[in-house]
């Protein structure tokens, strides 16, 4: 497999775009993975490693291996990597206490990126399938409303709010979209699938 042209060694070292590595724990588990065979760590930050081979030849299958056994992916691009950080911050972005409406959330993801909103909307578009920036989080949200109305007992019109929504009809109507029935009967489906186990 060839590489893209962002990933192949120079004399600067070579940027490994990881997948996974979210934590600290993550970069000293990647560092000593990476260490392990040979290469020597210049750099190694959330989702990123800068490493450069001691012959001047890097092992792209070994590395691969030894970052899938440590739980880790080695990602193709420096956009899928945007991408992948992009998609941990809206998660976290949906579960907070404090309620976003539609239109603040992506400012508020640029902003907490230290990117213009442009940039992230680009990188969305230029991966396979081209799923928008906005499908994605919108698809998310109403995944997160599915599992609030599964494992709590916040009513409706609370779930429509917390989850930024300017009114009950308009979540309702996305959701239903998204799961071929209303969050009511999606909550009744979900209890008597439980009420069954």
């Amino acid at each position: 497999m060839s590489l893209p042209p962002s990933l192949t060694p120079d004399d600067a070292g070579c940027v490994l775009y990881i997948k996974h590595m979210v934590c600290s724990r993550g970069i000293r588990i990647v560092r000593r993975e990476l260490e392990s065979l040979g290469l020597r760590v210049l750099d190694v930050r959330l989702g990123a490693a800068t490493v450069v081979s001691l012959d001047g030849q890097l092992d792209w299958a070994r590395i691969r291996l030894a970052l899938a056994a440590a739980g880790f992916a080695l990602l193709e691009s420096p956009t899928q990597a945007l991408v992948d950080r992009v998609k941990l911050a809206v998660a976290g972005l949906l579960r907070r206490a404090v309620t976003l409406r539609h239109r603040e959330l992506i400012p508020t993801l640029a902003r907490e990126m230290g990117l213009d909103s442009r940039r992230l909307h680009a990188a969305f578009a230029q991966l396979p399938g081209h799923e928008s920036l906005i499908s994605y989080i919108t698809s998310q949200r109403l995944a997160y409303a599915q599992e609030l109305l599964a494992t709590s007992r916040l009513d409706i019109g609370r779930i429509a709010r917390q989850l930024g929504y300017g009114s009950l009809a308009h979540f309702s109507g996305q959701f239903r979209r998204f799961a071929q029935c209303s969050p009511s009967a999606y909550r009744q489906q979900v209890a008597l699938v439980q009420s069954i186990d």
